[in-house]
């Protein structure tokens, strides 16, 4: 049966849209992973003769940048609605080793500016169903238009050779093509013809790729938490190339003479031709003396260049950095003597402020690929549209200066619980510490005043007998 129009059609757009997407995410990553090139003016001769510099001229301040973000951002539970359904919702989180794996996704996603999660049925799987991480190079959503919610399509394309992934090439026509529609799943494997791929139904009844985009935009590709700095990064490599070439020749006084005799010395070749060789005048050390007889001779030295406007470059650029990405200064220069905590905190609030953006449009890919994964397995919690996920506290505190917080909310009248979320306890912890409360025996109650004379101020109504009665 021959494939219709619309099929074909949404399968050249997809096509299409994944190799620009992979282009653009393999360059990314490139920045993340420190394998972008030096940017250096040098002819091909040149470059050949400062290969050993070019290598290692870098520094992946990139890296930096993403980690700073990625590793405050951790998913600890969800919430959708009843305490049952929140661990129904974890339990497929765990099953799935996401309570790992997510870190993964998140982190392509601020790298690459988009990653995916791919939702389906699994048996194999204890919870029945299966979130697997996707990459951009892979994986893209077709979205209807007028919209950045609504998926028409989800594709992928991917080699059958495993190979490829430590940078092997896959044999050619080995590429398997996957689209994945509303109502069906439409796969083309290798030596198929365009019109007859293998076609079946789609249970879930949605497009089960989900795209999950840390900066979203109305128009255009979603951001990556690297494109600010790119031009700042290209800016220090090429500051730590020049700064290299200086140190080998012109951090060091080079000696200079004129008016000196150059000694020659001619050489005979087996065939009976003479060369003229220019013999070394001067053996230079810090423990030798030049000597001349000739008295027009003259000695000097060149000045040695300084590496200060080097490295002045660099930390202005560092600084540059920090401001513009958000990233506490101290993470670049390294520079913490006698810093209170208050500074410290001071210097983080921007950080903290951007993980909290980034928390808000992550954890709306995160919801959407739960909501899908318990609509599969029957949970009516699935068209709960309050669920949020629960993300670990992203500002790093003092455990004093938290215990004097909760202390001072305690007697606000906050509920324990709550107290306990403050604290940074995962909801499962929460769980076992309310098991753990109820398990321990009531305390016993405080034993009863003893009663007192009316009148006197609190003499016990039972005086003690008096000594040696």
């Amino acid at each position: 049966m021959a494939v219709d129009a619309e099929l074909e059609r949404l399968r050249t757009a997809a096509a299409g849209k994944l190799e620009a997407q992979a282009r653009r995410a393999a360059w990314l990553q490139g920045y993340y992973d420190g394998t972008c090139g030096i940017i250096a003016m040098l002819e091909p001769p040149e470059r050949e003769h400062f290969r050993t510099f070019l290598s290692e001229s870098g520094a992946n301040w990139c890296s930096l940048i993403v980690n700073a973000v990625a590793e405050r951002l951790t998913v600890v539970g969800f919430r959708f609605g009843s305490e049952a359904d929140d661990d129904a919702a974890w339990a497929i989180w765990q099953a799935n080793q996401l309570d790992a794996d997510s870190e993964l996704v998140q982190t392509d996603a601020l790298v690459q500016g988009s990653g995916f999660l791919l939702v389906q049925q699994d048996d194999a799987n204890p919870t029945g169903v299966s979130l697997t991480h996707e990459s951009a190079m892979q994986a893209c959503v077709l979205y209807e238009p007028g919209t950045r919610r609504n998926r028409l399509a989800g594709f992928k394309r991917y080699p059958l050779d495993p190979t490829w992934e430590y940078g092997l090439a896959s044999p050619a026509g080995s590429v398997v093509e996957v689209l994945a529609l509303p109502d069906r799943i439409v796969t083309w494997w290798p030596g198929d013809a365009r019109d007859k791929p293998q076609i079946e139904p789609n249970p879930a009844g949605v497009v089960p790729l989900i795209e999950i985009v840390p900066q979203p935009r109305t128009l255009g590709w979603p951001r990556s938490e690297l494109e600010p700095a790119l031009p700042i990064q290209d800016r220090i490599h090429t500051t730590i190339f020049n700064r290299m070439v200086a140190t080998d020749y012109g951090a060091f006084r080079q000696v200079w003479a004129s008016g000196v005799k150059i000694a020659r010395d001619v050489i005979k070749s087996a065939d009976g031709t003479e060369v003229t060789r220019v013999t070394r005048p001067f053996d230079i050390g810090a423990n030798r003396l030049l000597v001349s007889e000739d008295p027009t001779s003259r000695f000097g030295s060149f000045p040695e260049s300084t590496l200060g406007g080097y490295l002045g470059a660099t930390q202005q650029d560092a600084e540059t950095l920090a401001a513009i990405t958000q990233t506490p200064a101290h993470y670049f220069l390294g520079r913490m003597v006698n810093l209170a905590a208050d500074a410290i905190k001071a210097a983080e609030t921007g950080l903290v402020a951007k993980c909290g953006r980034r928390a808000l449009h992550l954890g709306e890919g995160h919801e959407e690929a739960m909501r899908l994964a318990l609509q599969l397995v029957g949970n009516p919690a699935a068209t709960n549209t309050a669920a949020e996920v629960v993300w670990a506290d992203m500002e790093y505190r003092s455990e004093g200066a938290r215990v004097d917080a909760l202390v001072k909310m305690a007697t606000l009248g906050v509920p324990t619980e709550v107290l306990w979320e403050k604290w940074g306890a995962s909801p499962q912890e929460i769980a076992r510490w309310k098991e753990l409360r109820a398990a321990e025996p009531a305390p016993a109650p405080p034993p009863a005043p003893a009663p007192t004379v009316p009148g006197t101020g609190g003499v016990p109504s039972t005086a003690p007998a008096a000594a040696g009665t």
